[in-house]
């Protein structure tokens, strides 16, 4: 049954629109898996479930009347990753089951086995999801107990959003739980595998799962990187003309795809495995070889491998000598030899028309350019050859489609700028041209871009026409609304394809740069990052509760300033390492302490209230210390003085007041420095201890020193 005839006979509004978002490959895997379900229980009910939080769609194949409010599902049917997922309930199995196909073939023996034990069970009224009047909502509980497996709970994973950005105050962990994201998106099943749990967070055997799969990821170049910055730009993003000097010292102009655009590209190309002939990042040359005709050059090269070019007499031009007669062609003429002994690489695709418009042969360059002063059998003076493998001929495909709508030019040789190898082959498989090598097939693989401080960059410049090529709905893959926009410098047709995945992280406390285009900010889901004091729980150094000093130094920012601007948990990481550490662990804990707030936390206090030290003196508890005995345990000190013994009277100075009050930070390197006692640390949160220190004698007379430590 073809899938247009499947929807309209057995799935409604709801269900046809969710099966038409999936890509072609599901739709038709589902469908068969669909049908050889009805064949082994044709009794059956199916029937669809939909949770809102997790935005999952599940068919449940089992028992459900009209007017049930909940049906009583055996077999479920969903979709993961590129595959189409078929579990077993758990609570009705003794062998917990679930099996992911990416063919029908292992489904059969599958469902051999549970055949007998399922019988008595799916005696429905053959209804399919047509015939209800809606879905039936599940509750977080019931997604998570779907799947179990050995005995052992297994999460199913909620679906990365394709445009998603981490924000949050610094020291969140923005950067660092991006690891975590581009692994999930770019390999859900492996991800799934290590069974994270999603409050609770990455234990250190994980991160360290997750971390090798990152870095395997990065080598593959399905995970890249970029940082935006006030100069970054569209040039460097998508792509941009620059400047190359050849081999021979000429100066040419050739586009360059930016980090976006290439790895775009990738996403979107069939996949050619890295130990295939055809460079993935190679160029896409256009030859003609002795005109359009069918001709006995043309046939000699593409029976022989090769191809050819004429001008005998410039010589060979492989060291990039120039003779009077390579000066006396015209400039095409030059170029197309330029081009074809200088610039082209083994790697690249060759087309070879039959048209001015038309491609009757593709190849790849599989060697070094060599001059053979014999020429070709038919053609004395086709010296200059290049070794191709054709990889397919005989045929003719039009190429306008790809070319902006435009002929090929005169040139016997020249790059063709708006077409790569990703869309060059994917074209001619569209056009039921086969490709004569193993190391293509259709690729199965997800792609991530992380962005890095995303709001720094100047989105509008940078993105270009990708704010609306980057909406979900808008992408290339297998769905019918994707728009395509022709590139400006190279007139290439472009598109976003729907296995690339965008990771942005946004610093929220970076208010002195431009806010968040509104208009990217519509096409992204923003997950809130904030501090989490819970982490350093029942964690203490020499005293110090870390909790309470991260929750009560937090608490006087958002009432200061406001929650966008407190303190990420990470600055604090290197204390709980150090105090979790085999050796002096405390003595290394509070030493990190203190270098965190003299390297990481005061500076950032300044920036954040514009060296406004009353509200630093707040946020570390220094003014409920004014008691004579308490001064020792003072980070910031304060100093009123009159101008008129500052200045002397008649200093003319028009003020509204007559003192000016002068803070000073305490020296953190002095041997009695405030920043060594424990003591002090404590006061910040603890009023109780200020209230025992101020009435014990003994601590009214401490000098705080390392060995109050």
């Amino acid at each position: 049954m073809e899938f247009e005839e499947f929807l309209i006979t057995y799935m409604d509004e709801r269900n046809t629109v969710f099966l038409e978002s999936r890509s072609s490959k599901q739709q038709r895997l589902f469908t068969e898996v669909y049908s050889l379900i009805r064949q082994y229980f044709p009794q059956c009910d199916c029937y669809t479930t939909h949770n809102t939080k997790e935005k999952k769609r599940y068919f449940r194949f089992g028992v459900k009347d009209l007017s049930l409010k909940q049906g009583i599902p055996r077999i479920t049917v969903s979709f993961f990753s590129d595959a189409v997922r078929v579990s077993l309930n758990s609570k009705f199995f003794k062998e917990k089951k679930r099996i992911e196909l990416t063919s029908i073939e292992k489904l059969s023996p599958f469902l051999d086995n549970i055949k007998e034990q399922l019988n008595s069970e799916m005696n429905g009224g053959q209804r399919n999801p047509i015939d209800y009047s809606q879905d039936e909502e599940t509750t977080e509980q019931d997604t998570t107990e779907q799947f179990i497996i050995n005995d052992s709970s297994e999460f199913e994973i909620s679906a990365s959003p394709l445009n998603q950005i981490l924000y949050g105050p610094p020291g969140t962990g923005k950067t660092y739980h991006t690891v975590q994201a581009a692994v999930k998106a770019a390999e859900p099943s492996k991800y799934a595998e290590i069974k994270i749990d999603e409050n609770l967070g990455a234990t250190e055997l994980q991160r360290s799962q997750l971390t090798e799969l990152y870095k395997q990821l990065c080598d593959e170049g399905r995970v890249r990187f970029v940082t935006f910055h006030q100069s970054y730009g569209y040039e460097e993003f998508v792509e941009g003309v620059k400047a190359r000097e050849t081999e021979s010292g000429d100066l040419t102009y050739v586009t360059e795809s930016g980090i976006f655009k290439s790895l775009s590209d990738k996403a979107s190309e069939p996949f050619v495995s890295e130990d295939s002939e055809i460079n993935r990042d190679g160029r896409v040359w256009k030859l003609s070889i002795e005109g359009t005709h069918e001709n006995p050059a043309k046939s000699h090269c593409l029976k022989n491998n090769i191809g050819a070019i004429g001008w005998k007499h410039t010589g060979d031009l492989a060291g990039g000598n120039r003779n009077d007669y390579y000066k006396s062609q015209g400039k095409n003429n030059q170029n197309s030899l330029r081009y074809f002994s200088q610039e082209a690489k083994p790697g690249d695709l060759v087309l070879c028309i039959n048209s001015n418009s038309s491609v009757e042969a593709i190849g790849v360059i599989t060697g070094e350019y060599l001059y053979n002063p014999k020429g070709l059998p038919t053609r004395d003076d086709f010296c200059h050859q290049l070794p191709i493998k054709w990889l397919a001929k005989d045929f003719s495909v039009d190429f306008k489609v790809l070319n902006d709508n435009k002929q090929f030019n005169l040139p016997t040789f020249y790059p063709l700028s708006r077409l790569n190898v990703s869309n060059t082959i994917s074209h001619l498989l569209e056009n039921d041209v086969e490709v004569s090598t193993t190391k293509i097939q259709t690729n199965p693989s997800n792609y991530v871009l992380i962005i890095d401080e995303i709001n720094r960059g100047n989105i509008s410049k940078i993105f270009g026409e990708l704010i609306t090529l980057i909406e979900p709905s808008k992408r290339s893959g297998n769905n019918k609304e994707a728009l395509f926009a022709t590139l400006p410098y190279s007139g290439s047709r472009f598109s976003v394809p729907d296995n690339l995945y965008i990771i942005g992280t946004m610093n929220t406390a970076d208010r002195s740069l431009a806010m968040m285009d509104t208009a990217l900010r519509r096409r992204f889901d923003f997950i809130e990052m904030m501090p989490q004091p819970e982490l350093f729980k029942d964690k203490v150094v020499k005293g110090i509760h870390l909790e309470q000093l991260l929750k009560t130094m937090n608490k006087r920012i958002e009432v200061l300033y406001d929650r966008e601007h407190t303190l990420g948990h990470a600055f604090l990481i290197p204390v709980l390492n150090a105090l979790n550490s085999d050796d002096n662990a405390e003595e290394k804990a509070f030493s990190e302490l203190k270098n965190t707030f003299k390297n990481k936390i005061i500076p950032l206090l300044e920036e954040y209230f514009f060296e406004d030290w009353n509200k630093i003196r707040l946020v570390l508890g220094d003014n409920r210390k004014e008691k004579s005995e308490l001064k020792q345990y003072i980070f910031v000190e304060s100093k009123s003085e009159k101008y008129n013994e500052i200045f002397g009277e008649n200093h003319g100075l028009e003020t509204y007041e007559d003192t000016k009050t002068t803070y000073t930070l305490a020296d953190f390197n002095a041997q009695y420095s405030v920043w060594n006692s424990p003591k002090a640390y404590q006061a910040i949160y603890d009023d109780t201890l200020l209230k025992s220190l101020a009435n014990t004698n003994d601590d009214a007379g401490e000098v705080p020193s390392s060995s109050d430590q």
